[in-house]
């Protein structure tokens, strides 16, 4: 039981849930029920609609519908009478969220979180909408008006419901039964980047204009695009966004870690949410950024982003959590506000008025009368500025209010944040972040595979879920990076393994694509394949990424030739936009100009002494796959990569035989030579 306002609540069905999201709706007086067949069979029986709702738990818009809505006694009381009533967390079924989503967008032309169906008991949706007040306000409809109007309508008129239905479906359907095919080629990825430099913001950094989202595969791309093209404007644009983005208010001065995305153009007022993956990715692009540049900032953000995650979001069994909650107390960015007297008292006047000069703390606030610390105005050397050492302000600040944390487990974030750390660990020569990634990689393999298969997520002890595209996609890419951070074969071995799961199970072979959910998994009302890289880059991208890096590490043709498909129908699903599939025209790239792939053929005390130059090689040059032969592993090595059997381990010292463009070089016995040439730092 549970007591709001003195009164004593009732579970729902949600109560035996896992998901954070479903369980911060257990107590509502809506008689909510999970996905599944017994929702669906209480619908047909009762000859009643299905009125859906998908969200996850740090939504804002959720929690004030949640407030507005399912806490509201009248509206709850329509629902119950009228509707069989259903919550999903987007996050533990991506492919029901995927569905209904593209109905939202096919419908309305945008979508959201939370998203709003009605739909027939067979799951068929005739209503498709985001957040929606209780009642009609500032021209936008009121839920309790459109509840009511729906059951009015499913008893009086429900042929029409149906026949839109019909429409919806059969418009899904064609979207995903067409031929997409187009030509894979330099002029598409020189398409993205022009389509990327047209919206690139000149002056705050970043692509578009407010909400401003940090996207930062599009810098991956663009980082390999410079390097590749020698075009330094390319680099220019990311610079000018790692920077802004740094000083902004977007990243937490205080904790380290960034926020969801800005509000306005500038980076300055978040929306106060952290998640994983955007602190994954952003991981990457400083990491890269980084090791192509040698300016320390980047090391140092980098550094802060995974200090923030080992303190917050990991698990102590090494497995990463989803995220941090915008609100607390009921107030959004409540956590992260300060005003200067708090400042003053937690650090004394001489510190306080040293920390308020720097962050721009002066004036009236930034944010509601308070103020987001930031170094959008600091006109000092960023380069030479000693970072916030300070933990006084932190220590204060999760003493004075809690965030509420999503703690659920995911595969396919998990395999984000693995990539990340192996990533960083291997640019930034610190052991600690691939430890970090180790750790989290082997939870996964513990608690999250299956006889093979993969399942969604892992919570209190329990998990659930069949495997998505995304999990298998992002678990084999985390795994190709910690084979080239530890060169541990094992790691090889089983990405090689996991990849043809996916392939057999999501791969379509007659006109190329991954589906979102396997062919063995539940039937939804179409099966979508997901290509545009919105806040993530989407399993088809990472997928078509994993079978090149397979392909050239492994040296088996198989993986070339799905390859081929995948990405010619990538270049289909671009339509005139590639700047879209960013994280896509990377694997582009790599069949388009040419890549380098470096066999170290080495005696145990050579690979001892060159280990973390030969890790920071291979995650530091775009285009470079890099494999490990020593007597150890010979055997493993040659069961995954046959080639490499013919590749003699010397007594002493090392063999490094180079292959670029389709031609190998001579071998050299020093790994100097190919540092120099390729001006990696040491």
């Amino acid at each position: 039981m549970e007591f709001k306002n003195g009164k004593e609540r009732k579970p729902n069905r949600l109560i035996g849930e896992k998901s954070p999201y479903l369980l911060q709706h257990a107590y509502n007086p809506v008689e909510w029920y999970p996905w599944g067949k017994e929702s669906f069979e209480k619908a047909e029986r009762e000859d009643k609609p299905i009125f859906l709702s998908i969200g996850y738990s740090t939504c804002h818009w959720c929690h004030v519908m949640e407030e507005e809505s399912f806490e509201n006694e009248g509206i709850a009381g329509i629902m119950n009478r009228e509707f069989v009533c259903v919550k999903v967390d987007r996050e533990e079924r991506p492919d029901v969220d995927s569905v209904y989503m593209s109905v939202c967008q096919a419908m309305t032309g945008q979508g959201g979180w939370p998203l709003t169906i009605i739909m027939t008991p067979e799951c068929r949706p005739f209503f498709a909408g985001t957040y929606l007040p209780p009642v009609r306000r500032y021209g936008r409809m009121g839920l309790a008006e459109l509840l009511n109007s729906v059951a009015k309508q499913w008893k009086e008129n429900r042929q029409q419901l149906f026949r839109s239905a019909e429409q919806i479906q059969a418009f899904l359907r064609q979207q995903t039964e067409m031929d997409v095919e187009g030509e894979v080629s330099k002029a598409l990825v020189s398409q993205g980047y022009q389509q990327l430099e047209r919206s690139f913001d000149e002056i705050h950094g970043g692509f578009g204009g407010a909400p401003k989202f940090p996207t930062p595969h599009h810098l991956l791309f663009l980082m390999d695009y410079g390097v590749r093209r020698d075009v330094p404007e390319a680099f220019y644009m990311v610079d000018r966004t790692l920077v802004q983005m740094y000083r902004g208010g977007i990243f937490d001065h205080i904790g380290g870690g960034f926020s969801r995305y800005s509000t306005d153009e500038r980076w300055l007022v978040p929306h106060f949410e952290k998640m994983l993956y955007d602190n994954a990715l952003l991981t990457l692009a400083y990491a890269k950024a980084y090791g192509i540049t040698g300016k320390k900032l980047y090391a140092e953000v980098a550094g802060r982003i995974l200090g923030y995650v080992k303190a917050e979001l990991t698990d102590e069994g090494g497995g990463f959590y989803c995220g941090q909650d915008a609100d607390s107390d009921g107030v959004e960015g409540k956590y992260y506000v300060f005003t200067p007297e708090e400042i003053r008292a937690v650090l004394g006047n001489a510190d306080g008025e040293r920390f308020l000069a720097r962050y721009g703390m002066t004036g009236s606030g930034n944010f509601e009368g308070k103020w987001i610390p930031n170094l959008l105005d600091y006109q000092g050397d960023l380069e030479e500025m000693q970072p916030e050492k300070d933990r006084r302000l932190y220590e204060y600040r999760l003493a004075r209010a809690r965030l509420h944390k999503d703690d659920k487990i995911l595969v396919s974030w998990n395999g984000w944040m693995i990539t990340a750390c192996g990533r960083a660990g291997a640019v930034l020569e610190e052991d600690a972040y691939v430890e970090m990634a180790v750790r989290a990689e082997a939870f996964l393999r513990e608690k999250l595979v299956k006889d093979g298969r993969l399942m969604v997520r892992y919570r209190d002890g329990e998990a659930a879920g069949e495997g998505k595209l995304d999990d298998y996609a992002c678990y084999c890419q985390a795994l190709v990076e910690l084979y080239e951070v530890t060169y541990e074969t094992d790691y090889l071995r089983r990405a090689r393994e996991l990849a043809d799961v996916m392939v057999e199970q999501f791969f379509d072979g007659e006109r190329g694509g991954f589906y979102l959910y396997a062919k063995d998994g539940e039937e939804l009302i179409v099966r979508t394949k997901e290509t545009y890289d919105g806040a993530m880059p989407s399993g088809n991208s990472v997928a078509a990424l994993v079978l090149e890096q397979l392909g050239r590490i492994t040296g088996e043709m198989r993986w070339a030739e799905t390859l081929d498909k995948q990405l010619r129908f990538l270049a289909g699903a671009m339509d005139g936009y590639p700047a879209g599939q960013s994280y896509g025209l990377l694997a582009m790239m790599n069949v388009l100009y040419p890549t380098k792939e470096l066999v170290c053929v080495l005696a145990d005390e050579e690979w001892e002494r060159r280990k973390r130059e030969i890790r920071k090689l291979a995650a530091t040059v775009p285009g470079l796959a890099v494999v490990v032969k020593t007597k150890g592993n010979e055997e493993a090595l040659g069961s995954v990569a046959p080639y490499t059997k013919d590749y003699p381990v010397p007594e002493r010292g090392g063999e490094y035989y180079l292959c670029s463009g389709g031609q190998c070089m001579r071998p050299v016995k020093e790994l100097e030579t190919l540092m120099r040439k390729w001006e990696v730092r040491l």
